[in-house]
């Protein structure tokens, strides 16, 4: 549902990421420029992903949120993109994607904002085929007592900002609890304590 803040926060995003992303450029570039077939990118936002990915995929880029949508869909440029405006948990999306149909699926920091995350990455073991990937770029919940403390007292008032986003989600966990495998994964701070690599289905 469009609202005032939801049209500021769009607007604004961008322009508010622009340090964040050029720290994470690299990363979001190697993880993503080889994928190939089939890919879902969840949670698209205003298209960050879209300038790395490859041409010969075929991306299917879901995101709740109309207003960051519409900024997304200048950056598509020639690559094979289709934008829906749909969450991820979304009935109707699961009538679009067949099971066991998705060469990959990438999530780039949006399973922190996601309502219902284990819904989501059910969602995910369903699609993706046996050998499927599932690319990760997320914020975690810090690992240092002090840092934890200090995300959990912030986190109701960072959400309200932040659209739904959640400091204190443990998203690495509970990949492993659904039956992820990491294939490539690794941990670094920048700010936040950051996962980021591959998960085998």
């Amino acid at each position: 549902m469009s609202t005032f803040y939801t049209k500021i926060f769009a607007k604004y995003y961008d322009s508010f990421m622009v340090s964040f992303e050029a720290k994470i450029a690299k990363d979001r570039k190697n993880m993503l420029q080889n994928l190939t077939g089939k890919v879902l990118d969840v949670g698209a936002g205003t298209g960050v992903n879209f300038e790395f990915f490859n041409k010969d995929a075929e991306i299917l880029a879901v995101e709740p949120s109309k207003e960051m949508q519409e900024k997304s869909l200048v950056k598509v440029g020639d690559k094979n993109i289709q934008c829906i405006n749909l969450g991820i948990n979304d009935p109707k999306l699961d009538l679009m994607i067949k099971e066991k149909s998705l060469d990959a699926i990438v999530c780039t920091l949006v399973l922190c904002t996601i309502p219902n995350p284990d819904l989501a990455l059910d969602n995910f073991k369903k699609w993706l085929k046996p050998d499927g990937k599932l690319i990760i770029l997320e914020h975690i919940h810090s690992d240092k007592k002090r840092n934890a403390f200090l995300e959990k007292l912030v986190n109701p008032l960072w959400k309200k900002l932040g659209e739904g986003c959640h400091l204190t989600r443990n998203t690495d966990v509970l990949l492993h609890e659904k039956g992820f495998v990491s294939a490539n994964v690794s941990y670094f701070k920048l700010g936040l304590r950051i996962v980021k690599g591959v998960y085998q289905n």
